[in-house]
Order: structure tokens, then C-alpha cells, then sequence
């Protein structure tokens, strides 16, 4: 997509080339609109008519700059409000992928833009282009002159939180696909600390109802299940934690469940419905245990800060009665 600025005067000047994102995509499609950008107020990266300029809340809030060795080291890479990734800097930086992008942006240039929040204070917080940013900083510290320009949209404090949710959505699950760890903390997230109603996670992530739930409930999986989460999926993941935790009860007093999980490991190529099945015989076979363990107990003991509860599942001869009756009254003299 083609980049202009429009002047005072009204003519268009050509400023560069920008690869078009779903979320531009997205607008261009809502506003069916063409590039163009005012020197002063209406810059945008974005594909959009003038005359249908207010609607577009990013032209609104956001402004376009250069990225230069000044504006990197004002980024708080420490700020992960926005970020949809559970790798830190530093696995980022070691990952097979890391030097590939920093060698591709040092021969071809940045060919996609990062997008920033302004902090305060001279600071900004990444909204998208976690892996950018840091190639970025890897290149800067080789050669800190150097200068992207027109790289940076950076969103003005005081944007909709809204609005820059969609574009971290948008931009990090269309750019590289995020792992079912990350979008399991993105879902908690968005519904639990952000209260994002579910209707509208399943449309910005355009999927259904039951595969929200499953991987909503991948952050609290067992850490084996967690190994083999993006192999076998959410669903079967789902299952297997399940019976991992069905096998663990009959096992509670062992320090490790070694064996446990080696056996749930051996299930992982079976299908959801062998695991289905699995884990109802499981259920039900817990179920037989626990009624036979209840009904063996002749008595039962709650305790509470202010009294003690003695329960005897069974009829008490007289004489019984009465040394339960001495033995009670013997603790219990002050």
C-alpha cells in the first residue's frame, strides 16, 4: 500500500510503501477509502478517504515518527501491558528466529511499522512489534545512526485501551501466530482483567465458543501437559489433564506422580473420543472409591475456631456410649 502526505495546498506527496496488515486490510474494506495523510493532524498508515477521516480512531489518536536510536531507548521494554508473548527479552533474543530478523531488516529495511503508546515522561510502551523493537535495538547498538523512516505510529496517552487491544490482537496473532500458552493468557486476560465480553473475543479471534473455553484453561494445565500442548491441541490437552488429575487423586499421598504422567504421555496419539472414554472409566471408577472409602469411615471429626464436631456413623452400645462419654469429658476439663 502506497503512502502519501497531503499538504496545505492539497497536493499528495508520495512518502513510502507499507505492507498491508489484516487490521488495514480491515479499514480499507470499512472505509473503502485511499491513503492519505495531513502534515499536522492526519497522518495515518492506514487506507482511508478524508472525507471519512473522523471514523478511523487510529488517524485520531495515533501520529507517525521516525525510528532512531533515541526514540528505542525511550521504550520500556519492562512495560508488557500489551504484549501477547510469554517469552522474555532474552529468549527472544536466543531464539532460531531472532537473528534472521535482524539480518532481514538490516538488508531489506523495516517492512512492517512498530507501534508504540506514549508513557509519559519521554517513554513509550509497546503496543505491537515485540520482536521488532528488539531487532531494532540489536541494530542500534551496531550502527546507532541509523534511521527507519516513518516507522513508528505512536499512539497518544489517553487512546481508547479499547483500541489498542485490537491492534496488539490484530497485529501479534496475524504477524506470528501466538502459541496456545500465549493466547490462553491473552483470553484470561482480555475476559478477566480487561472485561471483554466473550462475543466479541470470539469475533476478533474468529473462533467458537468451545475452543475459546479449551484454551482458556491451557494456562492452568499440568507443566507435562503444557510440553506437549501445541503437538496434540487444546482439546486433546484438555482431556488428558483431566485424567492426569483423576489418576493423581487415587495417588495423593505421593510426593512425585512420575508414572502417572508417563502414562497420560502414552495416550497422547489416542483419539478424543478413546480419552473421552478413558477418562469416564476413570471418574467412575474414582466415584466406586470414594463411596467405599465413605462408607468404611464410623466416624467423622470437623474442627472450627470456636467448636469441635464428633460424628459416629454407627448405634453406640450403653456401655460404648459411656467411655466415649468419660474419654470426652477427661480432654476436656480445664
Amino acid at each position: 500500500m502506497k503512502v502519501y502526505q497531503l499538504n496545505f495546498e492539497g497536493d499528495l506527496t508520495y512518502l513510502y510503501e507499507l505492507s498491508e496488515t489484516p487490521i488495514i486490510q480491515k479499514l480499507r474494506e470499512e472505509l473503502k477509502g485511499e491513503a492519505m495523510m495531513n502534515n499536522n493532524h492526519l497522518k495515518s498508515n492506514f487506507a482511508l478517504n478524508p472525507s471519512n477521516l473522523e471514523k478511523s480512531n487510529i488517524a485520531k489518536y495515533s501520529i507517525i515518527n521516525n525510528i532512531t536510536k533515541k526514540i528505542i531507548e525511550e521504550i520500556d521494554f519492562n512495560d508488557r501491558t500489551f504484549i501477547n508473548r510469554l517469552d522474555s527479552e532474552d529468549k527472544v533474543k536466543e531464539s532460531e528466529e531472532f537473528l534472521p530478523l535482524v539480518n532481514s531488516i538490516k538488508d531489506s529495511g523495516l517492512l512492517n511499522p512498530i507501534y508504540l503508546l506514549e508513557k509519559g515522561h519521554n517513554k513509550y510502551l509497546i503496543v505491537s512489534g515485540w520482536r521488532r523493537s528488539l531487532a531494532l535495538k540489536t541494530i542500534l547498538e551496531e550502527n546507532p545512526n541509523k534511521i527507519w523512516q516513518k516507522q513508528a505510529v505512536v499512539f497518544r496517552e489517553g487512546t481508547p485501551v479499547d483500541l489498542l487491544e485490537k491492534v496488539s490482537i490484530d497485529e501479534n496473532t496475524k504477524r506470528k501466530d501466538l502459541s496456545i500458552l500465549e493466547l490462553s493468557y491473552k483470553f484470561n486476560k482480555l475476559s478477566e482483567e480487561d472485561k471483554v465480553p466473550m462475543d466479541d473475543i470470539l469475533k476478533i479471534f474468529g473462533i467458537a465458543k468451545s475452543q475459546f473455553y479449551a484454551i482458556k484453561k491451557a494456562i492452568d494445565f499440568n507443566p507435562v501437559i503444557k510440553e506437549i500442548l501445541e503437538e496434540i491441541g487444546p482439546v486433546k490437552a484438555d482431556y488428558l489433564d483431566k485424567i492426569l488429575l483423576e489418576l493423581i487423586k487415587n495417588n495423593k499421598d505421593k510426593k512425585y506422580h512420575t508414572e502417572e504422567e508417563d502414562l497420560v504421555l502414552s495416550y497422547k496419539d489416542k483419539t478424543r473420543d478413546e480419552l473421552k472414554e478413558i477418562l469416564r472409566d476413570l471418574k467412575e471408577s474414582n466415584k466406586e472409591e470414594n463411596k467405599k472409602i465413605k462408607e468404611l469411615k464410623t466416624f467423622e471429626v470437623k474442627r472450627t475456631p470456636k467448636k469441635t464436631t464428633i460424628t459416629i456413623k454407627q448405634k453406640l452400645s450403653d456401655e460404648e456410649y459411656k467411655k466415649i462419654q468419660e474419654f470426652i469429658t477427661s480432654i476436656t476439663k480445664k
